[in-house]
Parts: C-alpha cells; sequence; structure tokens
C-alpha cells in the first residue's frame, strides 16, 4: 500500500508527505492514512466553527472508520488543540487539562511500551528538545488507551499513543535543528509501522524459541550497516554544525544586540587567538573581554550594532570601564566595535565612515580603537582562509592593541 499523508505546519517533507496550507482549504483529512500536525498552528489566519467542525469530522473517520493515523507535537499549545475532540472528549478533556510548559533534552524511553512511536525516538535520537508534558498518571492514561514512550527527568510522560478503535492518535515531543527530510523519514517511519501492524502484536513467550531457517543469516551485516549509518548520521550533525558555526559569521555584517552580535564578535576574536570568556566568567558589565597570551596585553570592549551612526553613547560606556578598572590598578585596551547602518550592504559608502565625530574625538584622546564588524569580518575571512598562518593572527592580535582611532584590516601585514 502507498501512503498517503497530510502535513498541516510541521517542516518537514517526504515523498509521501503533502501539505495542508490553510484549515479551510478544501482538502479531506479522511482521504489521506494519516494526519501530521503541529497545534500551534491551528489558530493562524482564524479559523472558523464550520471550519473547526469539518476536520474534527474529518480526523474521526480517519481514526475510526480508515483505522489511520495523527501525529502531532505536544506542546504547550495543546492546550487550545481543538482537533483532540477528534480522538475522544474523555481523551482531549485530560490531556488539555494535565500539559504543561516545560522545555528540555534530557528524557527516558520506556523500553515495555508497545506501539509504533518507538521509531519516531529512535531515528532523532539525541534530536529531541521537548516543550511540554502531561501531568498525567501510567493508570489515567492507560485507562484511555495510552501508552507512555517516554519521559522526563522527573518521570513526566513526554510522548503518548493513544489507541482509537483501529486508529492511533500520537503526542510527539518536537525536534529541534534537524533537516525537514529527517522528520521526514521519522514520521513515516511510525506512520508504515501502524499500517504494518508490526508494533502492535505481542507474541506469545513460546514464540521466541521457534527459528526460520535463513531468518539469522544477516544478522551481522545489518548490525555492521546500522553501525555504519549511525556513524554516517553523526558524521552529518558534525559537518552541518560545523557549517553552521561558519555562517554565522555573516551576522557580523547585520546583527545587533546580545543574542547575534556580541556572540560572533567573541568567536571572531578567539579566532585569531585570543583568550576571549563568556561574560559569565568575569565581573564587569562590559561586552567583551580580551586576553593576549603572548604579550600579556588585555582589552576591554563594548559592541553596538546600529542602523544608524555609532555614536558618543557606547564610547562612554566604554570609557566608565576602562576609567573603574584603571581605579583599580588595573590598565586595559578599549575597543569599541561598531556595526552602524548594519541594513545597508558592506560595501555602502555609508559604512565606511561609521562613527560619529564625537566617538572619534573620544577615541583619538582615550587611546581606543574603533573597530568595524565590516573590517573584522574581512579579517576572518582572511584566518579561515588560511588557518596555520600563525603570523597574520599575531599581527591582527598585535594591530588591534597598536590602533587608536579607525582600525582596518590589511592583509598584507
Amino acid at each position: 500500500m502507498k501512503l498517503n499523508i497530510l502535513n498541516y505546519r510541521v517542516n518537514t517533507t517526504h515523498d509521501l508527505i503533502s501539505p495542508l496550507n490553510q484549515i479551510a482549504e478544501l482538502v479531506s483529512i479522511s482521504d489521506y492514512h494519516a494526519f501530521v500536525y503541529d497545534p500551534a498552528g491551528l489558530h493562524i489566519g482564524g479559523v472558523t466553527a464550520v471550519d473547526a467542525d469539518r476536520r474534527k469530522s474529518e480526523v474521526r473517520d480517519l481514526l475510526s472508520k480508515k483505522g489511520g493515523i495523527v501525529l502531532a507535537f505536544l506542546r504547550p499549545e495543546t492546550v487550545q488543540d481543538w482537533l483532540l475532540d477528534a480522538a475522544s472528549t474523555t481523551i482531549s478533556n485530560l490531556v488539555r487539562m494535565t500539559v504543561r510548559p516545560g522545555a528540555g533534552s534530557q528524557f527516558k524511553t520506556v523500553p515495555s511500551a508497545k506501539g509504533v512511536m518507538g521509531g519516531y525516538l529512535q531515528v532523532l535520537k539525541g534530536k529531541i528538545q521537548f516543550t511540554a508534558h502531561l501531568e498525567a498518571s501510567e493508570s489515567q492514561l492507560r485507562g484511555l488507551g495510552g501508552t507512555i514512550f517516554a519521559v522526563d527527568s522527573v518521570g513526566d510522560p513526554i510522548a503518548v499513543e493513544f489507541v482509537v478503535g483501529e486508529g492511533r492518535f500520537c503526542l510527539l515531543p518536537p525536534p529541534t535543528n534537524i533537516p525537514a527530510d529527517r522528520l521526514g523519514a521519522a514520521m513515516v517511519k511510525v506512520i508504515r509501522d501502524h499500517f504494518n501492524k508490526s508494533a502492535q502484536m505481542d507474541a506469545p513467550s513460546w514464540a521466541n524459541e521457534i527459528t526460520v531457517p535463513g531468518a539469522n543469516v544477516h544478522d551481522q551485516q545489518i548490525k555492521e550497516l546500522t553501525k555504519q549509518t549511525e556513524d554516517l548520521a553523526a558524521q552529518i550533525d558534525v559537518l552541518r554544525v560545523d557549517r553552521e558555526n561558519l555562517l554565522k559569521y555573516v551576522g557580523l555584517l547585520f546583527g545587533y544586540g546580545k543574542a547575534v552580535l556580541e556572540p560572533v564578535v567573541r568567536s571572531a576574536f578567539r579566532l585569531f587567538g585570543f583568550t576571549v570568556p563568556e561574560p559569565e566568567e568575569y565581573q564587569g558589565e562590559w561586552d567583551v573581554e580580551l586576553r593576549d597570551a603572548g604579550s600579556g596585553s588585555t582589552a576591554l570592549g563594548e559592541v553596538e550594532g546600529s542602523e544608524g551612526f555609532i555614536d558618543v553613547d557606547k564610547y562612554r560606556q566604554l570609557l566608565d570601564y576602562i576609567e573603574g578598572e584603571t581605579l583599580e590598578g588595573r590598565e586595559h585596551k578599549g575597543i569599541l566595535v561598531g556595526n552602524g547602518f548594519r541594513l545597508l550592504a558592506p560595501d555602502a559608502s555609508e559604512r565606511q565612515d561609521q562613527f560619529s565625530e564625537h566617538a572619534k574625538r573620544g577615541a583619538a584622546r582615550n587611546e581606543f580603537c574603533l573597530l568595524p564588524t565590516t573590517e573584522l569580518f574581512k579579517a576572518v575571512c582572511a584566518v579561515l582562509d588560511a588557518p596555520e598562518d600563525q603570523a597574520l593572527k599575531v599581527s591582527i592580535r598585535e594591530s588591534l592593541f597598536a590602533t587608536t582611532g579607525l582600525w582596518k584590516f590589511d592583509p598584507s601585514r
């Protein structure tokens, strides 16, 4: 049987999965073998009572008349998930009354659980980031045909499967940071297991003693190939992380604030060979602290992203930090990192002169370095292009400490 799966608002792709773009769209859920949805998207664009009733009726038909399966993420928004009513009012009432927000990645699977959700947890091992749990006991869920497949670190269910007639309604913990095709493969595995009935049948104890000629001839090869598959998946994940970490440097050209610009600025300085602690590792309130092990020099930096000039406010803040440290007997270089006119292209004329006259005069008076992130990005690219060139890194570190006023990357250094 070729499966037909309908998907609403889940970032997943597969040859067997088709999108439902709007709740009001003239597509029937019951025409499919399975329905996948994210409850966080159920209220997007507004939903009329007529459309909601129609969709609940279609899901009931899918479950009860076709023996199909529904996969939904368990989220805090599940408390408003009106599609749960299609499973049964008792199930929906229990779930909505007991769902609680709470994010985490540490959880335990229940090895004795019988059903189809185990494949999802297995395929996405290490990539689950649950955002909610149920404050419901095993007996409460079991009384409604529910099976717990995974619990968080305190034992609350985060993955539950309900049997509804011949169908199944599964509440899944959402994954994090995985490609859409991998999520699609995990969901298709669950749906295939449901229709194959392979995970539903409890074999009698004596069945384990029955042998079939040739059934185990491929066991070793299966084991080896499974290990290779897991190793390749792990390698791919590592490569993706490396790629994403490198692409984060583009944020130097348009980012601002503590969430985007400051972390990537610190990462850039580390690339040059500076020791750069995270803010929680030092006592001050400044954005960046640099230590050059070779020279023993230190610097404090403030980072500012702006749609206009980098003005005197951040300069004054940096000056306060430098003077406060001087009173305590600690001398530092001041570096003002600016991403002015950040929404303009890096080669725009405004970005070549982004520090205000007040900031430039103050920097000259106190021997501060003014560091545009456009120039910082050029230096980052040069180091990434020649990662073994230690002389280049030393040159960049020394020039940052030696520069008063505007710093420009000089590839000939």
